[in-house]
């Protein structure tokens, strides 16, 4: 929707004037008798209703970038133990998550232990490198590695979905 965007202010060729009459029962008249130069726009109803449409919508769509930074900031911890890995290639974990849907489009990470070595995180990275899909479905989350499996925990970290 395409709101007026060329709204003239009326231009007076000296004050405004008015002509005043006076009617039965002591009610009176105003007529306008100001000189314009140019008469500027009416800002009608139908002009006030068009914008407050305009920024209701705006607003709507602002409610739901709001909501979608909010889902960026929660935060969903999965472990993803060794010992968790199917037996075969394609190695697999499907973790259950109360809430999660297939629709839903995390923005996975890794976080890494408190305890922390440059060995540990070395191990961890080579870990992480070999997951080639991450995939929800109504309340869980399927980890895949198709060539490789972990030789190291893992954390996977979630943003953008919140149970």
């Amino acid at each position: 929707m395409s709101l007026k965007t060329n709204y003239k202010d009326d231009k007076f060729a000296g004050k405004r004037i008015y002509k005043m009459d006076t009617l039965e029962g002591g009610l009176v008249t105003l007529e306008d008798q100001t000189q314009y130069q140019e008469e500027g726009d009416i800002f009608s109803a139908a002009d006030i209703n068009a914008t407050n449409t305009a920024v209701n919508s705006n607003t709507a769509g602002l409610s739901q970038a709001e909501k979608m930074i909010a889902g960026l900031q929660d935060k969903i911890v999965v472990n993803l133990p060794v010992s968790g890995w199917s037996g075969t290639a394609p190695f697999t974990q499907t973790i259950p998550l109360l809430g999660i849907k297939n629709t839903d489009n995390p923005i996975p990470g890794m976080l890494y232990p408190d305890n922390l070595t440059e060995d540990r995180k070395a191990q961890i990275d080579k870990s992480s490198n070999m997951i080639t899909e991450i995939e929800t479905l109504d309340g869980s989350l399927k980890v895949t590695c198709q060539f490789k499996r972990p030789t190291a925990d893992l954390i996977l970290v979630l943003k953008g979905v919140s149970l």
